[in-house]
């Protein structure tokens, strides 16, 4: 074989070993609907031992310093529960590369989460090893459960994310949004935390518009008589 035909075969080896590279990563908050990376393949499922809970606080992408707003983790519940959501499969080098770094710097860096690794079993039951970020009480951004019922506690939350506004948002953008996807792609989904917290949300921005509009019609009745 010639120099140059050895040349080619070692790069045809080379693209062929980079494209079984492969990183499957899990989603279950704004990666669902927010995804800044290539994949070559989106699948529904879920994950067991665990439930979304909003006790992250966040000062980049959903929130300030001043106003911090409030993130999805992971909090650990019966072996047997099911959180539902997405898998990501990237492949190739360069892919894998870049999305490990965007992941890096979107969920550690500036969100204060770690990754860990855990089972996805997609809507058949096959089973994949993915890897999911979430936050434990030891980051400075963690907040946990405020009030001891959690309606109450729902309520705390849904109060400080109506006022919440980051780089990539509106904090209540990233709740209702959540949950519209969840409630679109998972039926079944009973993810009471969830969808009470965009009950709430959506409740105070109507109130507040509702607010907004009567204070607008009072200064036109007040300009009104001032003419």
């Amino acid at each position: 074989m010639s120099k140059k035909a050895d040349l080619l075969s070692g790069i045809d080896e080379e693209d062929q070993e980079n494209q079984t590279l492969v990183f499957k990563v899990f989603g279950y908050g704004s990666l669902l609907w927010k995804v800044n990376f290539n994949y070559s393949s989106r699948d529904h499922g879920h994950i067991k031992g665990f439930q979304r809970k909003f006790w992250q606080n966040n000062k980049t992408h959903r929130g300030t310093e001043e106003k911090p707003g409030r993130v999805a983790i992971l909090h650990k519940a019966k072996e047997d529960d099911k959180l539902c959501g997405a898998m990501f499969t990237i492949k190739g080098a360069s892919d894998i590369e870049d999305a490990k770094q965007k992941l890096d710097t979107r969920e550690t860096v500036l969100g204060g989460y770690i990754s860990i690794p855990t089972t996805f079993y997609d809507e058949c039951g096959v089973k994949s090893d993915v890897t999911v970020f979430t936050a434990t009480p030891d980051n400075d951004l963690y907040v946990g459960q405020i009030c001891d019922h959690p309606h109450d506690d729902v309520e705390h939350i849904a109060t400080q994310v109506v006022d919440a506004k980051g780089r990539a948002g509106t904090n209540a953008e990233y709740v209702i949004r959540l949950a519209d996807y969840v409630r679109r792609h998972f039926p079944n989904e009973d993810d009471e935390h969830l969808f009470l917290l965009e009950k709430k949300v959506t409740e105070k921005l109507r109130n507040r518009s509702r607010t907004i509009q009567i204070n607008y019609d009072h200064m036109n009745d007040i300009n009104h008589h001032d003419i």
